[in-house]
């Protein structure tokens, strides 16, 4: 009996190393705490072929996306940390590059609940998940983004817990995303608008490599305002 019981714990080792090879490399959907597959409409890509707009804007294969549930600080917008001024949105930015540029596994995103994304419009909305990481998830316990209000419970508890400890954008003051786009600032901020339009209809981030050797005088303040006014990111070269 003590034979048959240890060829069973040997035969089921492989077992459970398979199960949890799965699991791991298995996106988790952001809306809720359930790990399934991606959807047959979503996409797939290696982390480093992800480009990073902004803190919550992403480009796979030429197409714009917001990753769902979170609002991250304007790429050029400040936050103020113990008396001084620090570019929190480009921060917020980086910290996204670096989840996909260090991506052990490839990015799954697909469509997201657009009656709950909480923005205007009609942006494509996607979840995005790095094996059983989930990307919003990740930035919003970092301190790096807002939850959008009512699109994931598990979201809320999260930005809680950052709150708390004041990681991040809560361990000083800021003005939120949604305010900064229409305008407000704080006292002494020197806000800056960090996308420009070719005046043919596309518009960069300064994130983008091509940044440097593109001349415009057309300055917008977000990826959101360049699409309010009809214009298309530039797409790579053929």
């Amino acid at each position: 009996m003590k034979r048959v019981t240890r060829l069973i714990i040997l035969l089921a080792i492989p077992a459970l190393i398979a199960i949890g090879l799965h699991w791991h490399s298995a996106p988790v959907h952001a809306a809720d705490t359930t790990s399934q597959q991606a959807d047959p409409a979503g996409l797939e890509a290696r982390g480093r072929d992800v480009q990073v707009i902004d803190g919550d804007t992403i480009l796979i294969a030429g197409q714009v996306l917001d990753i769902a549930g979170m609002d991250a600080p304007e790429l050029g917008q400040q936050c103020l940390h113990n008396g001084s001024f620090w570019d929190c949105g480009m921060s917020s930015a980086m910290q996204l590059r670096k989840y996909f540029a260090m991506a052990p596994f490839d990015v799954h995103c697909w469509p997201g609940d657009q009656e709950r994304a909480g923005k205007a419009g009609d942006f494509p909305i996607v979840e995005c998940g790095i094996g059983e990481r989930d990307v919003a998830a990740a930035m919003i316990s970092d301190g790096e983004a807002l939850p959008i209000a009512g699109y994931s419970h598990r979201y809320d508890r999260l930005s809680r817990d950052a709150d708390n400890a004041g990681i991040g954008i809560h361990g000083g003051d800021m003005i939120a995303p949604s305010d900064w786009r229409v305008g407000k600032r704080l006292d002494g901020e020197t806000g800056r608008c960090l996308f420009i339009a070719d005046g043919k209809g596309n518009y960069l981030s300064t994130l983008d490599p091509r940044f440097a050797d593109f001349a415009s005088d057309t300055k917008i303040c977000s990826d959101e305002e360049a699409r309010d006014m009809n214009l298309n990111y530039l797409p790579p070269s053929p």
